[in-house]
């Protein structure tokens, strides 16, 4: 049995790299940007924030359209979009120029997530879906793991402007490697017929799946929507302060130069991007058909969030060495938790009808968070000339999210909890 599936995740893991190469670029640039156009950390916190208000907003209509339009297509769209506003960035004049140019990043990027999720629902037999998620996110860790030292150098080569330049450029040769080659898995004519027919056959467990959604209103009355969104937006709240704060806490705080900012940033990124395909191996393997079906993976998802916490010891170290150490457990475990919680959430849903819309409401919940965590920190670091708060923040919020994981995400999504179900025949 052939595998040529395994190109379209690698080509998905490629589209969330150049996503996340993008992000990660104005984390590093933020200081040469900060001094050149005077920006206070505040206004610098807005900045690093500011893609993520288009993002949340453009969320649910993004889902909708995965739904509509099919994963292929709007990865073309969205890549497009946020490639070329990606390059403009570099041509920015001041605050307000940049501003504008980060929420055309946030427009296009909103169907990244969706789209890759809902391809592996498409794409992947359903006993890989924790390894292929995991190996396509892992380009969300792997993107700022390998281009923070390398948009680090291009900037002292040349300038912050260029790096814009040459960022938005790649994701645009990606658009057209993807548009020649990807489509569905019943359209993709250099996908062998028996892998073709395995796909089809095994990707919804071998169960027939209802053809008609209940859209957002139906999905909403699920516990287990609300816990995904929950536990999502606490994992995400870590995973973007550092990834927004990262190098310039190492600048600010423990004096390092750009450069070298760069590389100690690029270490958890890393290793995480080992962990997050490790960690879905194993939960694929300890699923059966039954387990699945009941929630079981969201036990990965517990653990994850409670390993994400242990970054509230930063603060208490002096060493550099243990910083780093540290930075590994909410980069590498905030960002599994994210992916293991798109897993648990293709194992819940009733009908793949549902699934953009599914994907892009828990993708909401935890950019909702997220948007709040370059902020926050940005206010934080002003009022009390420290990181420490927020460290301790994003590691509590980690740990109540461990706890709405657990007690939520049990029941299918499209369908009410049975209690309420039975409240509902008993009062019928």
């Amino acid at each position: 049995m052939t595998h040529r599936r395994y190109w379209v995740y690698f080509l998905l893991f490629l589209f969330n790299v150049i996503c996340y190469l993008d992000r990660i670029n104005m984390s590093v640039a933020g200081r040469s940007v900060a001094q050149e156009f005077a920006l206070s950390p505040v206004a610098l916190g807005y900045l690093f924030s500011s893609f993520l208000w288009a993002y949340v907003i453009m969320m649910l209509p993004s889902g909708r359209l995965v739904d509509s339009l099919g994963a292929h297509r709007m990865a073309a769209i969205g890549a497009t979009v946020w490639s070329i506003a990606q390059m403009l960035s570099g041509a920015a004049t001041g605050f307000a120029t940049m501003l504008l140019t980060r929420l055309g990043l946030g427009a296009g990027e909103a169907p990244t997530f969706p789209v890759s999720y809902r391809a592996v629902r498409d794409w992947g037999p359903y006993t890989e879906r924790g390894i292929a998620v995991g190996c396509i996110q892992a380009g969300t860790l792997l993107g700022p793991a390998l281009s923070a030292p390398l948009v680090a150098w291009l900037i002292t080569a040349t300038s912050w402007r260029m790096s814009f330049f040459v960022t938005g450029a790649v994701g645009l040769v990606w658009v057209v490697v993807w548009v020649a080659l990807v489509s569905t898995p019943e359209k993709t004519r250099w996908i062998p017929e028996p892998e073709r027919q395995r796909i089809l056959d095994e990707r919804h467990a071998g169960e027939v799946m209802p053809t008609g959604g209940v859209g957002y209103r139906g999905l909403l009355r699920s516990p287990s929507m609300w816990g995904l969104a929950v536990s999502q937006g606490t994992a995400v709240y870590s995973v973007y302060l550092y990834l927004s704060w990262l190098p310039d806490y190492l600048q600010t705080a423990r004096g390092l130069s750009i450069v070298k900012s760069g590389l100690f940033t690029s270490v958890p990124f890393l290793i995480g991007a080992a962990v997050i395909i490790l960690t879905n191996w194993v939960g694929d393997r300890m699923l059966t058909h039954q387990t699945m079906h009941q929630g079981a993976r969201r036990i990965v998802v517990v653990a994850c969030l409670l390993l994400c916490a242990l970054g509230m010891a930063i603060p208490f170290v002096d060493s550099l060495a243990l910083v780093v150490i540290l930075t590994i457990f909410p980069v590498s475990f905030g960002n599994t938790a994210t992916a293991t919680n798109a897993a648990l959430c293709n194992d819940l849903l009733r009908s793949r009808a549902d699934s953009g819309r599914a994907f892009a409401f828990m993708v909401l919940g935890g950019n909702t968070f997220g948007l709040l965590a370059p902020i926050v920190t940005g206010y934080i670091v002003s009022a009390t000339g420290s990181f420490a708060s927020a460290f301790m923040l994003a590691g509590a919020l980690a740990l109540i999210g461990a706890v709405v994981s657990f007690a939520l995400t049990r029941h299918t999504l499209g369908e009410e909890a049975p209690v309420a179900v039975g409240m509902a025949r008993a009062t019928g």
